[in-house]
């Protein structure tokens, strides 16, 4: 029962996280980087209204024994977020008088602000994001693996193992992965190549946050 709560847990968690970052376009005109959850914050969210009134609040601390969420939102759908993992990625438009402003439905693209100096929130870069999930996913016929960036196209026989970003250069991302968990001999060393992870205003990786 506990193995089928967390494979089922995983399996919301892929479908709410990362089929919005798979279609969804960002431009350093509407989207600086995103808002996430910080390492010392164990206190409620807040997110604020325009003119300053409180629009929405949870907690990521909270009674799951009935296993529902105590505190959903059915307008709050942002870029990530799954309470039982304490994840969260708000796409963050501008930066005004001591707040972020954020879009808190992919959907409908609405639009709410955080504090800048809210404990419990940071901001990240676009790249900073990518370098901090556990893997990223392509499509490697349209967005082949190369030796290096506009390098050569390097040969993966690696099926179905994750693969960890490590380095951003520009539009390229530099991935490892363990062939000895893939199809290539057992004992082999850990492999690495370059993807495009953005071409200009497109995200062209799934984020996998969960290991």
């Amino acid at each position: 029962m506990v193995r089928f709560e967390t494979l089922l847990s995983f399996v919301l968690t892929c479908i709410l996280c990362l089929s919005v970052a798979g279609k969804q376009l960002f431009t350093s005109s509407n989207s600086l980087g995103l808002i996430v959850l910080s390492k010392g914050g164990k206190d409620f969210i807040h997110i604020y209204n325009e003119d300053g009134s409180l629009w929405h609040k949870f907690t990521f601390y909270y009674d799951d024994s009935d296993g529902k969420f105590e505190y959903a939102n059915e307008n709050f759908r942002p870029f990530a977020f799954h309470p039982d993992n304490f994840l969260l990625a708000l796409k963050c438009v501008r930066k005004e008088a001591g707040r972020y402003e954020v879009i808190v439905n992919e959907e409908t693209r609405l639009k709410k602000y955080v504090k800048a100096d809210d404990p419990s929130l940071k901001f990240e870069t676009w790249e900073e994001h990518v370098l901090n999930v556990f893997a990223v996913g392509f499509n490697r016929k349209v967005n082949p693996m190369l030796e290096a960036p506009q390098g050569r196209v390097k040969k993966v026989t690696s099926l179905d193992v994750p693969f960890h970003p490590v380095e951003v250069r520009g539009e390229w991302l530099k991935v490892k992965w363990d062939a000895a968990n893939g199809t290539e001999k057992k004992g082999a060393k850990r492999n690495s190549g370059w993807i495009r992870w953005k071409k200009g205003a497109r995200l062209l990786v799934e984020l996998f946050y969960i290991s």
